[in-house]
């Protein structure tokens, strides 16, 4: 799966690796990614700022609601700082770390530029020392709202969708675009897991998910018998398209017999206890691409509804676009596309167990552990991305 070009290096020096991943738990892929290096031998930790309603796991929790303003700063940045002497790499997510928080200082007069380089004296020690520094993108820390706004046809970055459309083009994308253009070029390698931020990312490479331990995953395929149950998790309406989902289904329920269940503020382990006694999931249909929430799904054996936009293909590997197991819809045509999906439930059952076989291949936290860490070992080595299972090169 990956080319290493420090092959050299024996083993043992690579289970001597210190890896810390931070500052926040998005979706758990930080959480799955560090318990697969663990296995691979490393010393690798995850450190929060703090937990979300998800109750996804740590290591360790930096402050809770009671901290005040100033404790939860001083506690990042000092946690931040004192990691350069304890771990050899450093992997940050949703474009933070334990100093940056994501955004310039802007309108607060002669401190501002002082400020923004304090914010980022971390990743500035962290190469004179010689640390590693990664950084995966999820989405919205990078996405150009604006700019998306006029490349795609159907994306949730437009007025009357997302409602934080008209704050990201007034000032978010101005902060965005400091992240893109000065601060990620800090980092050795970017990741992003939605291909949409191959168009405004340079340099940066598309990452599959590695959120889910696919192993602990029995599926459950679809039931060929009894009313089908629909799930969709709503854990944001607006960027999902949750609405036209709602509306389309309401079209067809003259026409078809089946429940729809939405999943929304649950914990983690109470959402996948819903999950597992779904027959079909349907994901978003505004984003362009499928999230964590599909790929445990599909790890279930169910097979997936989601919109998948054509024109980011171009960043994900050719092999994983052949393999591809979603059930794509056109959002301009949702309630004929779902009305189609609902009439092949004889298919259902097959379709999960393509879907379970595509993660496996291209989810299974394990396999991208591999590369990731061969490419700690060597950013500028070539990082090539191929299903489990295919030889390497």
């Amino acid at each position: 799966m990956m080319h290493d070009s420090g092959a050299h290096r024996s083993s043992h020096s690579l289970s001597k690796m210190k890896i810390l991943h931070g500052p926040f738990n998005i979706g758990n892929q930080p959480w799955s990614l560090s318990r697969a290096e663990r296995r691979r031998g490393n010393k690798s930790d995850l450190v929060v700022r703090s937990g979300t309603w998800f109750r996804y796991p740590a290591d360790k929790v930096l402050y809770d609601d009671t901290a005040t303003d100033f404790q939860k700063v001083a506690r990042s940045a000092w946690f931040g700082l004192s990691a350069l002497l304890r771990y050899d790499v450093l992997h940050y997510y949703f474009g933070t770390t334990f100093l940056y928080p994501g955004y310039a200082f802007e309108g607060v007069g002669r401190m501002g530029p002082l400020l923004n380089r304090l914010v980022t004296i971390d990743l500035q020690l962290a190469k004179g020392l010689g640390k590693k520094r990664f950084m995966t993108l999820q989405g919205c820390d990078a996405r150009l709202a604006g700019e998306g706004n006029r490349r795609n046809g159907w994306t949730m970055c437009a007025s009357g969708r997302c409602s934080a459309y008209e704050a990201c083009v007034t000032s978010l994308d101005a902060r965005r675009s400091r992240l893109i253009d000065r601060v990620l070029p800090l980092f050795d390698r970017v990741f992003y897991l939605n291909p949409e931020l191959g168009h405004v990312v340079p340099g940066g490479q598309f990452l599959p998910y590695a959120n889910v331990e696919i192993s602990h995953f029995s599926p459950e395929y679809p039931r060929a018998e009894g009313k089908p149950r629909i799930v969709h998790a709503p854990s944001d309406a607006s960027i999902k398209g949750t609405q036209m989902i709602l509306d389309a289904l309401e079209r067809l329920k003259s026409r078809f017999d089946f429940e729809l269940i939405l999943v929304e503020k649950k914990t983690h382990e109470e959402a996948m206890a819903i999950y597992r006694s779904a027959d079909l999931a349907i994901d978003q249909v505004l984003a362009g691409w499928y999230g964590g929430f599909a790929v445990e799904m599909m790890a279930m054996g169910k097979p997936v509804v989601c919109y998948v936009r054509e024109n980011d293909l171009q960043f994900v590997p050719p092999a994983m676009r052949d393999d591809l197991a979603i059930l794509n819809v056109d959002p301009g045509r949702l309630t004929e596309d779902l009305a189609a999906i609902l009439e092949r439930r004889a298919e259902w059952t097959e379709l999960g167990k393509r879907a379970r076989r595509y993660v496996e291949r291209w989810h299974d936290p394990d396999h991208i552990a591999g590369a990731m860490i061969a490419a700690y070992r060597s950013p500028d080595s070539k990082f090539v991305l191929a299903p489990a299972g295919a030889a390497v090169e």
